[in-house]
C-alpha cells in the first residue's frame, strides 16, 4: 500500500512500484523475497537448500562420468526394464 499524499488514505501499489521498491532492496533481500514468492506458488519451488544439494548431486555425477566410475544405461534398455515391470503389475 501507498499513502496518497496529504490524504491519510492507501491505495495498492502497481506491479511496477512493488518490483521497483523489490529491485531497491539489498541482494540478501532480494533473495528472501525471491524464496518466499517461490514457495507462494503451485506449491512451491525448491529451497535454497534443496537447490544446492541437488547441485552438489549433479556434481557428484557428472564427476562419476568424468572419473569412468559410473554405471550409466542406455534408454531403450532402460525404457524396455521399464515397460516389462508395469506389464508384469497388471
Amino acid at each position: 500500500m501507498k499513502a496518497i499524499a496529504g490524504s491519510g488514505i492507501l491505495e495498492p501499489m502497481s506491479r511496477a512500484e512493488i518490483l521497483k521498491a523489490a529491485l531497491d532492496l539489498p541482494e540478501q533481500e532480494r533473495e528472501q523475497l525471491v524464496e518466499e514468492l517461490s514457495a507462494s506458488l503451485h506449491g512451491g519451488f525448491a529451497t535454497k537448500e534443496i537447490e544446492e544439494s541437488w547441485e552438489a548431486e549433479v556434481a557428484r555425477r557428472l564427476a562419476e562420468i568424468d572419473a569412468g566410475t559410473a554405471v550409466l544405461h542406455d534408454w531403450p534398455e532402460v525404457r524396455d526394464e521399464l515397460l516389462a515391470e508395469l506389464r508384469g503389475q497388471r
